[in-house]
């Protein structure tokens, strides 16, 4: 992949998990403003979008290979998208951006905080307490948000590198 970028920045897509109106909303914005997006899934994704902006990488089915090849590839200018907790924390290592499906900016205080909650879930429930957390339902809020912020750090980030 070419590091002479008209954008300055790739965005770069945890695609196994992603809801499809989240894809466009990425493909549309990227491309309206020549920014290369690439989808990184363990399996093909299906979109109906041809742009030379675009890429896909399949990945081996193996657990963790796509995050394992976004870690390898992205670099400190780029954006990723991706609701996996560890592989955000691993992200915000490497320098870049990163948001997931819900328009959530992380940082290395909210990602740490997040972590520490999963992790005391996941004990909670071992011992057979339910914590009662939130619906993983996504609705016209969650797209709002996420296509709301997603649309500004993309101009900001464009006007940046001009």
């Amino acid at each position: 992949m070419s590091s002479d970028l008209k954008s300055g920045f790739r965005v770069w897509l945890d695609a196994d998990s992603c809801p499809a109106v989240v894809r466009k909303i990425i493909l549309k914005n990227s491309t309206n403003n020549s920014v290369p997006v690439v989808f990184v899934a363990n399996r093909n994704i299906p979109v109906d979008f041809e742009s030379e902006l675009f890429s896909m990488v399949v990945c081996p089915k193996e657990s963790g290979a796509a995050d394992e090849y976004i870690v390898s590839h992205i670099g400190p200018n780029d954006v990723a998208v991706t609701r996996d907790l560890p592989l955000v924390g691993r992200l915000l290592e490497k320098g870049c951006t990163v948001m997931n499906d819900r328009g959530t900016l992380f940082d290395r205080k909210k990602i740490d905080y997040m972590l520490e909650e999963r992790e005391l879930s996941m004990q909670m429930a071992s011992l057979g307490i339910r914590t009662g957390g939130r619906s993983d339902g996504f609705g016209k809020d969650d797209v709002k948000k996420f296509a709301d912020c997603f649309c500004s750090l993309i101009r900001k980030r464009v006007s940046e590198n001009s």
